[in-house]
């Protein structure tokens, strides 16, 4: 019997979480820049580093990301970590008040820590369109008395950046890129404009390395991808323990992303995940419930919400109305692209469950259309067939492969699910539309689905992936939740140079690497305005050294 794992919750993963030893992390963040207008885009990189070691750390999976004025969180968001690094990017709301904003993220390790924003960096934001302001968070201050702070330290380490000093608007400028470090470098890379805007003072690198911190209380818990907790509620949410029910979440759209998890007999449950990705709709349901059941699984939101402090006002000046008069009207004149145009999709961590090679895929326009399931499984997928069981329930049956001496026989139940969400009623999906379905996928192998053994995996899938038409239990829980952000880079490779190109970041790639010696040209499309603007590369060597280098580039006729 081949057995393919399509959830993560076994009892050994169970019982290496419990005894997972402990660790310590801290996250560094750089952005493409630190002066950002509301309705602009924050483009991150992260470092997850140990800092008892001074190099990336591998124990988690996910980094919780949180951007606070003193009125409290504005954003949150998630970033996928890959052996210690992971990137992402959020939109700040048009209606974002001016001011000082901390940006701090965290991984399940730190959130026993009390001094977690000493972690964090700080971003002003102006609202251009609005007179809103963070309570207390703006003084405003005559031109004489503004006076640029200092960002970082500078250029320090041995990655060199060697790129043209001036270009002309709508054309491309090469920025090159030299290690001269012993070890493989991580890094990210801006070229972002410099309008002159003072910038918060704020941490680089290696500030926020040599910053004292306190000890670490959490154990690791995201080591695979992010773990959901969550707790049953309701009057009988006591009984689901006893009767060995299964705890499942599921994101519409694919059948990868479907997970279980065992009920304690507290009514807590965890999932450890693979990292869904993007904004997604969550299906809570507990599989084998009776509908008579008053019982719903919750989950619970992973932020920690970390109370700020030390956020500095933002000095706000006559002086500044030019420039962000300009950026106001840059931000407002640029027209949108196409994302594959501006975007380019980095590697993120592959799936470990279902695969698309054991997969028989049947796409239903490709046969005579027939009105009820029933009838499409007859006649199209022939290898599958509806059975009562011995609970007298519904089951749809399947010849598992590699398993039946005879290929005419059957064996057992299969795992049922709708758009990738588990379906506990079989009985319910024969009553659905079948012209709303564009394909059924088969996977005909033993799968392990938390504690339970399934004989093969179903999967119908809808043409507009919407399953609101399905009609669920009322146990069944459906809510918005955020998955992690989309790993992306700022390159514009694709871009058509034309009189609308008015971007502020001109380059962002949050996860570049560079072996010793290595050197690499990046070209650089330049906006179709003149001005001045910053490079900066930051980042990590294998052996735990910090960089940053500075340089400078003027667009003009």
């Amino acid at each position: 019997m081949r057995k393919i794992l399509l959830s993560l919750i076994t009892l050994a993963l169970a019982a290496s979480t419990m005894t997972a030893e402990r660790v310590s992390e801290r996250v560094y963040l750089s952005t493409d820049k630190e002066v950002y207008l509301a309705g602009e885009t924050i483009w991150f990189s992260a470092f997850c580093v140990d800092p008892s070691k001074g190099v990336l750390s591998e124990a988690s999976s996910v980094a919780y990301l949180e951007i606070s004025s003193t009125e409290g969180v504005l954003l949150t968001g998630k970033i996928a970590l890959v052996s210690g690094r992971g990137s992402g990017a959020l939109q700040l709301p048009a209606t974002t008040p001016t001011g000082n904003y901390s940006v701090l993220a965290y991984t399940a390790p730190s959130k026993g820590r009390d001094d977690l924003m000493v972690d964090s960096k700080t971003v002003s934001v102006f609202n251009t369109l609005s007179r809103v302001r963070v309570k207390n968070g703006v003084e405003i201050v005559e031109a004489e008395d503004v006076g640029k702070q200092s960002v970082s330290d500078g250029s320090y380490g041995n990655v060199i950046i060697l790129a043209d000093t001036q270009a002309v608007p709508s054309s491309v400028s090469v920025v090159g890129l030299r290690n001269d470090m012993f070890s493989k470098v991580t890094l990210s890379l801006s070229v972002s404009l410099d309008d002159g805007i003072p910038a918060p003072a704020a941490s680089d690198i290696r500030r926020f390395l040599g910053t004292p911190y306190s000890g670490f209380k959490g154990e690791a818990s995201d080591k695979e991808g992010e773990t959901f907790r969550g707790k049953l509620i309701g009057q009988d949410a006591g009984a689901a323990h006893r009767e060995g029910l299964i705890a499942v979440v599921a994101f519409p759209g694919h059948a990868q992303d479907a997970y279980a998890g065992r009920i304690d007999a507290d009514g807590t449950v965890s999932f450890v995940t693979d990292n869904v990705h993007g904004a997604r709709d969550m299906v809570c349901e507990i599989l084998g419930q009776d509908e008579s059941m008053d019982c719903r699984l919750v989950i619970d939101q992973p932020f920690l919400n970390v109370k700020t402090g030390g956020i500095p006002a933002l000095s706000l000046s006559k002086s500044f109305e030019s420039a962000l008069l300009k950026r106001h009207q840059l931000l407002g004149s640029s027209l949108p692209a196409a994302p594959d145009t501006l975007f380019e999709f980095l590697p993120k961590r592959s799936g470990l469950f279902l695969s698309d090679s054991h997969c028989r895929r049947f796409h239903l326009d490709d046969y005579n259309r027939f009105p009820t399931i029933r009838e499409t499984l007859i006649e199209i997928t022939p290898g599958l067939r509806i059975r009562r069981g011995q609970d007298r329930k519904t089951q749809i049956q399947t010849r598992l492969e590699g398993v039946m001496k005879d290929n005419t026989e059957y064996s057992g139940n299969m795992l049922v699910l709708i758009d990738g969400v588990p379906v506990k009623d079989v009985d319910r999906l024969l009553e659905f539309d079948t012209y709303l379905l564009s394909d059924i996928l088969v996977y005909p192998y033993s799968y392990s689905f938390g504690d339970a053994i399934f004989n093969g995996v179903v999967d119908f899938v809808t043409k507009k992936g919407d399953i609101s038409s399905f009609k669920f239990d009322k146990n069944v829980v459906i809510v918005d939740w955020q998955g992690a952000c989309y790993p992306v880079a700022l390159t514009c490779e694709g871009m058509t140079p034309g009189a609308n190109d008015t971007r502020s970041t001109l380059y962002w790639h949050p996860t570049l690497e560079l072996s010793p010696g290595e050197k690499v040209d990046i070209q650089v499309r330049t906006p179709a305005y003149s001005g001045n603007f910053k490079i900066v590369a930051e980042g990590l060597a294998a052996d735990g050294k910090p960089f940053r280098s500075e340089s400078s580039l003027k667009v003009a006729p």
